[in-house]
């Protein structure tokens, strides 16, 4: 049986903030579209980029906060 890993992009403090409550597509580590939604931003990274597949394309939410307070 195989083990999948998934990690998290590197996101720089400036695309943090203006992504800040978005969900992302990314494409080779870039993103390359948002939405407010996963949904939404898969379509507009489809839109965008054509000749992709939705397999090549993976989708994140950029949290709000970066500290969770208890």
């Amino acid at each position: 049986m195989s083990e999948t890993v998934y990690q998290a992009p590197t996101i720089g403090p400036e695309e943090y903030k203006k992504y800040r409550g978005r969900h992302v597509a990314l494409y080779n580590g870039k993103i390359v579209a948002d939405g407010s939604n996963s949904v939404e931003a898969l379509e507009r990274a489809m839109k965008l980029y054509p000749k992709l597949k939705p397999e090549q394309i993976a989708l994140f939410y950029i949290q709000v906060a970066d500290v969770l307070i208890l």
